[in-house]
């Protein structure tokens, strides 16, 4: 039911994920036309943060995240605007740290880069990447970038990237660029975030309910590891919610819309288990409810330490009048109680 909401909960930033992915058969320019739209609104409604995605060669009409970002800045304010993610394996480490400084400039410092090292079998084999030298792609890749953002001449030599001297044409805004956040499931993938990056990206979707809790130790473990518990700050998660005026109502509003969106991502081998284990999704990770049930939902993510919830706000089908009344319920009657 709503109500008044909670008070006294300790702050945490929300965010939105722009899911720019439709059916071919739908119209993309109404596609995008409206979630510049939702972008505006959610900014209005004082959201910190939009995160665009990035896959290739998909079964969905997808447009790629660079340009992406660079549209969003026009229409989202102050919020911040980031990745979530870029495959980096797939990119060249100069050519992302070009692009995403030229973005930090042009938000005047808004921009998150948040990477991944994927998992579709046919991304690979399109780009003629080895799967296997994704994890090492990725390492790499990371440290090059960083050391070109500080803007001084760079020489690297690693197994699948080589520099000689080589500078950057356009220094970032922030001071040694923008944050880099590492988005990983598994117990490796993980440590090298801890120390690699500025955040962990956790997958908040997992069926297992006690995923975040024993993966959030092993984050915990690493940092302490490489001396860097102190230096990290956000500790974000990605999930996926939906408010309206009773639980109910909200299940009976998006469930099918869900449902539908998991069962195109099913179509990958790698995803099948999400099609296969759906009930389990619904139960332990899908948010969706009246406020005091998303509340409730959101303090638990925050008792493992999460402090900045990105959640997909629709899915496909669900109309955009949808998405963005459950927007609105939720920063009028959630976000205050973590404020």
């Amino acid at each position: 039911m709503i109500g008044n909401g909670h008070k006294g909960e300790s702050h945490v930033k929300f965010g939105i994920m722009a899911s720019h992915q439709y059916p071919f058969d739908e119209d993309l320019q109404a596609r995008l036309g409206e979630l510049w739209g939702t972008a505006e609104h959610a900014a209005s409604l004082g959201f910190d943060s939009i995160w665009v995605i990035n896959h290739f060669v998909s079964n969905l009409n997808t447009p790629q995240p660079i340009s992406m970002m660079a549209k969003l800045l026009q229409h989202t304010g102050e919020m911040t605007v980031g990745t979530g993610i870029l495959l980096l394996p797939f990119f060249h480490p100069v050519h992302v740290a070009e692009e995403f400084a030229t973005l930090d400039q042009l938000s005047g410092g808004r921009v998150v880069l948040g990477v991944a090292a994927g998992y579709r079998e046919h991304e690979f084999e399109a780009f003629n990447v080895p799967m296997e030298d994704r994890f090492s792609r990725l390492d790499e890749g990371v440290r090059v970038i960083r050391a070109l953002w500080k803007g001084e001449p760079v020489t690297f030599e690693g197994k699948h990237f080589q520099l000689d001297d080589v500078r950057i044409g356009i220094r970032p805004y922030q001071d040694g660029g923008p944050p880099i956040w590492i988005g990983a499931g598994g117990k490796k993938a993980i440590r090298r975030a801890a120390r690699l990056a500025d955040a962990w990206y956790a997958p908040g979707n997992s069926p297992n309910p006690t995923f975040l809790e024993k993966h959030m130790a092993v984050y915990d473990d690493a940092l302490a590891e490489y001396g860097r518990t102190d230096q990290i700050v956000e500790r974000p998660v990605g999930t996926e919610l939906y408010v309206s005026d009773t639980t109910d109502r909200a299940i009976e509003e998006a469930l099918p819309h869900a449902r539908r969106e998991y069962a195109t991502y099913a179509e990958y081998p790698a995803l099948r288990w999400q099609r296969d284990r759906f009930d389990e999704l619904v139960a332990n990770t899908l948010i969706m409810g009246d406020p005091d049930h998303v509340i409730e939902r959101i303090k638990a993510l925050q008792a493992h330490g999460c402090n900045h919830l990105i959640f997909r706000p629709g899915w496909l089908g669900m109309p955009v009048e949808q998405v963005r009344r459950s927007l609105s319920l939720f920063a009028e009657h959630v976000m205050p109680a973590f404020r």
